[in-house]
């Protein structure tokens, strides 16, 4: 096996990390598709961070690429949005998860995807969200609970209102519309929680922290037909 680098560290981020420029050690790439993720089995192993990743314009990242990248001696954390997703699902089999939004679907307290699903801009545009995650939603009413602006029952009806809204046309001016509440529509706008964009610099900081150590490999999954021309594939493009 090639050597292990500590001096890399891939992210694939979009609007969870908007506006952020990566310095060496990291690299930054686009959101994660499948196939994307084992593009990096050219490289020698490294730190790997997954932040974004598609849906629904392509197929997301498959399960058996991030155990194919754990078998063969990187390191994968996951944090904030698909790569919470994933990390709960295999963390079990090495995958690193981080975050408050991480643990908030390994308790259960979340259970559905479009939670951390966001409409946004390209990548050639900076990749900016364009409508509000639900994650950031239920953030901030627990801020405003906390903070006296809102009470605990209020909170409860706004938040499952906000989550009936489709992903794809939810902003902080609709929530605020459901609260119709003169105090939150004060507070909200200087005190809303952005956890997406703080789960994945938590997860920038924890790499760095852990990419000195080459992790352990773990055993390969099974080599079925689609995960071999997934990674043909993704050698060839």
């Amino acid at each position: 096996m090639t050597d292990y680098r500590a001096d890399r560290i891939s992210v694939f981020a979009g609007p969870s990390l908007a506006g952020w420029v990566a310095t060496p050690p990291f690299e930054r790439l686009p959101p994660a598709g499948a196939g994307d993720m084992l593009g990096l089995l050219v490289q020698p192993p490294h730190t790997v961070v997954l932040i974004d990743g598609v849906f629904g314009s392509r197929p997301a990242v498959w399960h058996k690429e991030i155990l194919m990248l754990l078998a063969r001696g990187f390191r994968v954390i996951g944090a904030a949005s698909m790569g919470a997703l994933r990390a709960v699902e295999l963390d079990r089999f090495g995958m690193i998860g981080c975050g408050a939004i991480y643990r908030a679907y390994a308790d259960g307290r979340i259970t559905a995807d479009d939670e951390v699903a966001v409409l946004h801009a390209p990548a050639a545009l900076g990749g900016a969200p364009l409508s509000l995650a639900q994650v950031n939603v239920r953030a901030t009413l627990c801020r405003a609970v906390r903070a006296g602006v809102m009470s605990a029952d209020k909170a409860r009806t706004v938040r499952a209102a906000s989550a009936a809204i489709h992903y794809r046309d939810r902003d902080w001016a609709g929530v605020i519309g459901l609260a119709k509440d003169a105090a939150f529509a004060a507070w909200a706008p200087l005190y809303a929680v952005d956890i997406k964009a703080d789960d994945a610099r938590d997860a920038l900081r924890l790499a760095q922290q852990l990419a000195s150590t080459a992790p352990e490999p773990r055993p390969e999954p099974p080599q079925t037909p689609f995960l071999r021309r997934l990674m043909l594939s993704s050698a060839a493009g």
